[in-house]
C-alpha cells in the first residue's frame, strides 16, 4: 500500500475501532440494566446471563458498524483538514478522490463483512440468546419447530403442521391438525386449505377430517367448519419470525416456493432485499461522512459535523425503514421501497461531493 492511503487509514481505523467499541459497550450496558431485574427475579444462573450477553455481541457489532464507519470517516478527514494536511496534499497535486478512496474501499469491505457476520454468526447467535431469554425468563419451553417446508407447533391437545402464517389476515395456510389422546395416540386428523380466525374461534376452509377409532377410519369432506381450539392468533406470533432466522439462501428458496404455491411472498421478499440493503448502509454512511467532512471549512468544528452527520444518518434510517414498511404493506414495489433510501442518500452524497468546495 502506498504512503498516502496508509497514512489516511492510520487515522481511520483507530477512530472506527473506538467508535464501534463504544457503541457495542453502550448497547450491552443499557441492555444489561434493562434485563438484569428479570434475570435475578427468575434466579437465572450467572453462566446463562453471561452467555446471553456474549451471544448478543455479533448482532450488536453488525448494528454498530455503519455508525462507526460514518464517525470514523468524518472525524479522520475532519482532523486532517483542520491540521491543513489535506490542503498540503492538494497543493502537491494529490486529488481528493485519491486520499478518500482508501476510506471508501474499506467501507465497501466493511459492508461485505457486515453481511457475512450477519449471515454466519449474528443471526444464529442472537437466536440462541433469544432462546435463553424465552426459556429462562419467559418460561417458554419451545413448542415451535421449523423445517424448510413447514412450521410445526405443539398446541394443547393438537399438533399443527402449517405451511404459512399470514399475520395481517390472521390465517394459517395449508394446515394439518393431529389430535391426540392422553396416551399420545392419533384420534383425529384435519387437513384444510386455510384456518381463518373469526373471533372467538377458527374457521377451517376446504378440508377433510379423518376420525380414527382403532382400525376404523371415517372421513368427512367440508367447505367450511368452525373449530373450537385452545390456540388463538397470539399463540402463533412466533411463526412470523422463523423465516427471518434462516440464512439468505434458505430464505430465498423458501420465498420462491411460497410464490410458486400462490401465497403472498411480499414480507419475505422485503426481508431478502433488506439483508442486502442494510449492509450497504456502511458504505453509504461512510460516503456521506467523507463528503460532509470535505464540505466543512478549515474552522468548521468537528462536533458540528458529527451532529449534522448523525441527523443525516437518522433521516437515512427512517427513510429505509419507512420504505420497507410501505413495501411490506404492498403500497410500494418491494425493490423501490427497500432501495429508495440507498438511492436517495447516495445521490445526496454525490451532490455534496460536486459542491464540496
Amino acid at each position: 500500500m502506498k504512503i498516502i492511503p496508509r497514512y489516511i487509514l492510520r487515522h481511520f481505523f483507530p477512530i472506527f475501532g473506538l467508535a464501534l467499541a463504544a457503541i457495542v459497550g453502550l448497547y450491552l450496558v443499557i441492555d444489561f440494566f434493562e434485563k438484569v431485574d428479570n434475570f435475578l427475579e427468575k434466579q437465572v444462573p450467572a453462566a446463562e446471563i453471561f452467555a446471553y450477553f456474549v451471544l448478543k455481541i455479533p448482532f450488536v457489532v453488525t448494528q454498530g458498524i455503519p455508525m462507526a464507519a460514518l464517525l470514523a470517516s468524518l472525524v479522520a478527514l475532519g482532523m486532517l483538514k483542520r491540521n491543513r494536511e489535506l490542503i498540503a496534499l492538494e497543493t502537491a497535486g494529490v486529488r481528493a478522490i485519491y486520499y478518500v478512496s482508501p476510506i471508501l474501499v474499506v467501507a465497501l469491505a466493511l459492508s461485505l463483512c457486515h453481511f457475512l457476520i450477519d449471515e454466519t454468526l449474528a443471526r444464529s447467535m442472537n437466536q440462541k440468546a433469544q432462546q435463553i431469554w424465552e426459556r429462562q425468563v419467559l418460561d417458554r419451553k419451545g413448542s415451535l419447530s421449523w423445517t424448510h417446508e413447514n412450521f410445526w407447533y405443539r398446541g394443547r391437545g393438537a399438533i399443527y403442521q402449517i405451511r404459512l402464517y399470514d399475520k395481517e389476515a390472521q390465517s394459517l395456510e395449508k394446515v394439518s391438525l393431529f389430535f391426540l389422546n392422553p396416551q399420545f395416540e392419533l384420534t383425529e386428523r384435519l387437513d384444510a386449505r386455510r384456518l381463518r380466525w373469526q373471533d372467538p374461534h377458527w374457521v377451517a376452509e376446504d378440508g377433510l377430517i379423518l376420525k380414527i377409532d382403532g382400525s376404523r377410519i371415517e372421513q368427512e369432506w367440508f367447505a367450511a367448519r368452525e373449530l373450537r381450539l385452545a390456540e388463538t392468533p397470539r399463540d402463533f406470533s412466533q411463526l412470523e419470525t422463523i423465516p427471518e432466522e434462516l440464512n439468505w439462501l434458505d430464505l430465498f428458496s423458501y420465498t420462491r416456493k411460497i410464490r410458486q404455491e400462490g401465497y403472498n411472498p411480499t414480507p419475505y421478499e422485503v426481508e431478502l432485499h433488506m439483508r442486502l440493503a442494510l449492509p450497504l448502509t456502511t458504505f453509504i454512511l461512510a460516503l456521506l461522512g467523507v463528503t460532509i467532512a470535505l464540505k466543512q471549512g478549515l474552522h468548521g468544528g468537528i462536533a458540528v459535523g458529527v451532529g449534522l452527520a448523525l441527523i443525516v444518518a437518522a433521516l437515512y434510517f427512517m427513510t429505509v425503514h419507512l420504505g420497507s414498511a410501505l413495501a411490506t404493506a404492498g403500497i410500494l414495489p418491494v425493490f423501490l421501497g427497500v432501495w429508495a433510501g440507498d438511492f436517495i442518500f447516495a445521490t445526496l452524497a454525490g451532490y455534496l461531493w460536486t459542491v464540496k468546495r
